[in-house]
């Protein structure tokens, strides 16, 4: 009866069931220090917000006992946590990842550039885009910002040319519509050697520069059109 026993014991003739999910955990001891690391650039976005605005020039009043609670503000430069000095909870603003992302500097420049209180600025766009994915990537976008850039460029390219033709042709027409005014009788005393230099002027002459000048115009215009479409392009990438 043993001797039938025995080969019934031998492992190979059984099943174990696999480790369970805590089963590593009960049997190894595992050093936390090892999962303890710095957070990245993206997550330290996620949760924060703005430092406060800067108290008024008047001197508040003193806050009620119950909205005397602290409040915490994330820096999201340095990693520090610190308290705000501001007397009520307010919600945090929109937009505050991208704010944090961007900097002070550069989110106020495209605040600007959004709102139109300034000159509209492709490449202060430019840069905060290539910022914002160099945190949170999307595929693609660092083609679609090169390709943005080469376009602006040459597009700026094309409209200084265009203005510059619009200047020339318009001295151009001013210079024909004076006319005959710089001559004067003495030129006809002149050498024999000496040949007069007279510019016969017509009226299909100034239609034609008019009708040149009609044409850089709306070819200026349409460049411009194209430029503050770039620009609501981005500016709907930012948001």
């Amino acid at each position: 009866m043993f001797s039938s026993w025995i080969p019934s014991a031998n492992p190979h003739h059984h099943r174990f069931p696999p480790p369970q999910i805590f089963t590593n955990a009960l049997l190894s001891n595992q050093d936390i220090t090892a999962l303890i690391r710095d957070t990245e650039p993206h997550e330290r976005a996620l949760f924060s917000v703005p430092p406060p605005p800067p108290p008024p020039t008047q001197i508040a009043p003193e806050p009620k006992p119950s909205s005397s609670r602290r409040q915490t503000v994330f820096n999201v430069t340095s990693g520090e946590v610190a308290p705000a000095s501001g007397p009520n909870g307010r919600a945090p603003r929109r937009n505050t990842a991208v704010a944090a992302v961007l900097g002070a500097e550069l989110h106020s420049q495209v605040r600007k550039t959004e709102n139109g209180r300034g000159e509209v600025d492709v490449e202060v766009l430019l840069k905060g885009a290539e910022k914002l994915n160099a945190v949170y990537p999307v595929q693609g976008v660092p083609e679609r910002i090169r390709e943005l850039r080469s376009r602006y460029a040459q597009l700026r390219e094309s409209v200084r040319r265009h203005e510059e033709k619009v200047q020339k042709q318009t001295r151009e027409l001013e210079r024909l519509n004076r006319g005959d005014e710089f001559e004067s009788g003495g030129e006809e005393n002149q050498g024999e050697n000496e040949e007069p230099s007279v510019m016969e002027i017509t009226d299909e002459d100034l239609r034609r520069e008019e009708r040149e000048i009609r044409e850089l115009e709306r070819k200026k215009r349409a460049l411009e059109e194209r430029v503050s479409g770039m620009e609501r392009d981005l500016g709907g990438l930012l948001r």
